[in-house]
């Protein structure tokens, strides 16, 4: 007899996502089970306690997924959760912190393909991040590394707070990133000025640059934008912008929306893969882009 499909959602936070909820019952999962407050040192009892509840052919009917506002915590709880597995008693994992993984996933993959159009790509490209230490501007920020971009962490108030973060993030992951001055209106167009691309990954509702800042810029290719409420991050970018020049500018832009269809099929097509897998899929930010860039179009 088939086993229920089960999702143990994973969050160092207060609350678990409504949304991480909704998908997991979308892509199929029949019972959805949230466990808020997760400690660290909590994981691995958890996943033993998940993992030989089960027979390995039931565990392929299982995940964990790890939510949450931090993507090194959500990391940290994937590996543990990882380590605490062994053949035949694994399951999937998935870690996609506030969405962040599969958001920013979609927003580069966006931007790869418009510059491949060109004869570029993402990683002949210098790409300037705004809302750097966010969830999603810090996972734009390891996607783009890797992938062989130089990477500017644009800080807003002053860079000594934003170097220590940076220095963190390129220890833990090993990669390059470099923090730049963002705090003026002289160093924003300073930074459009030195960019090809800039991300938009700052907090809701906030403008962040205006079009006198970039529109003379002569490296400026492409922006993007994740902030779907108004007003935009970026100015000249609505919500459904999917690559056409901003106006006045030779720059094109894309918008939260177009961003985040990529984003929804993404994360939903991943986590079905996860119930129609035989063997055991562990899923993070790497995995998501590799599927955004196979499917965007």
């Amino acid at each position: 007899m088939k086993k229920t499909s089960i999702m143990h959602l994973f969050t160092a936070a207060k609350n678990a996502s409504p949304f991480d909820v909704n998908m997991a019952f979308d892509a199929g999962y029949e019972k959805i089970i949230s466990y808020s407050d997760v400690t660290l040192n909590e994981v691995v009892a958890l996943t033993q306690d998940a993992i030989f509840s089960r027979s390995p052919s039931g565990l392929k009917q299982q995940a964990l997924f790890f939510g949450g506002r931090d993507i090194q915590v959500a990391l940290e709880m994937q590996k543990q959760a990882r380590s605490a597995m062994f053949k035949p008693f694994e399951c999937h994992t998935f870690s996609d912190p506030s969405g962040a993984f599969t958001t920013a996933a979609a927003m580069l993959a966006k931007v790869d393909f418009y510059l491949k159009k060109s004869g570029s790509g993402l990683g002949k490209e210098k790409v300037a991040i705004f809302g750097a230490s966010g969830t999603v501007g810090s996972t734009a920020a390891l996607i783009a590394a890797r992938q062989g971009a130089t990477v500017l962490m644009v800080a807003h108030a002053g860079t000594d707070s934003m170097q220590a973060y940076v220095d963190k993030l390129s220890s833990s992951y090993d990669v390059k990133l470099q923090v730049v001055d963002g705090s003026s209106e002289a160093a924003k167009i300073a930074i459009l000025n030195e960019a090809t691309v800039a991300l938009c990954a700052t907090p809701a509702g906030i403008r962040v640059l205006e079009t006198r800042q970039f529109a003379n810029s002569k490296s400026l290719k492409v922006v993007a934008d994740v902030n779907a409420v108004p007003p935009s991050g970026i100015e000249g970018v609505d919500t459904f912008s999917n690559g056409g020049l901003i106006e006045g500018t030779q720059v094109a832009g894309f918008g939260a929306l177009a961003i985040g269809q990529l984003k929804y099929v993404t994360q939903n097509k991943l986590l079905e893969q996860m119930l129609q897998s035989e063997s055991p899929m562990h899923i993070d930010y790497h995995q998501a882009y590799e599927y955004a860039c196979a499917h965007v179009e």
